[in-house]
């Protein structure tokens, strides 16, 4: 679907929980906004090195029928802002395989009220 990528005026710092229990700075450049279900949603991302995207999200399905967040890596937006959003794309996090890896849990607001039922989503057991 049509997502449209807004950066904000100076990159931000969130400090949110990590699989590992501590706290940590993460690291924001904009936000990504797309409708889906007749529906505007905004997430808020990381810009890479590369100018791709990186959302750390949770959905409806998170702790249910998918693991607690994934993470969605985006193309980087064209001059004018334009992006893919593809939960299709949607990814475990390192650390839904194992313990020894530390992800960043979803900043405030990047938690869908709608279900994702695309992408990886396995690994309840852990």
């Amino acid at each position: 679907m049509p997502g449209h990528f807004t950066p904000y005026d100076e990159d931000r710092t969130v400090t949110v929980g990590n699989a590992d229990g501590k706290e940590r700075g993460l690291g924001l450049g904009g936000e990504l906004s797309f409708r889906l279900g007749g529906t505007e949603h905004t997430l808020q991302v990381s810009v890479e090195a590369d100018g791709s995207l990186w959302a750390v999200f949770a959905d409806a399905t998170s702790g249910v029928s998918s693991y607690r967040f994934r993470f969605l890596r985006p193309a980087a937006p064209d001059a004018e802002g334009r992006t893919a959003v593809d939960f299709n794309r949607a990814l475990l996090p390192p650390c839904a395989f194992a313990d020894h890896f530390i992800c960043p849990f979803p900043p405030p607001g990047n938690t869908l009220t709608t279900e994702i039922t695309a992408g990886e989503r396995g690994l309840l057991d852990r």
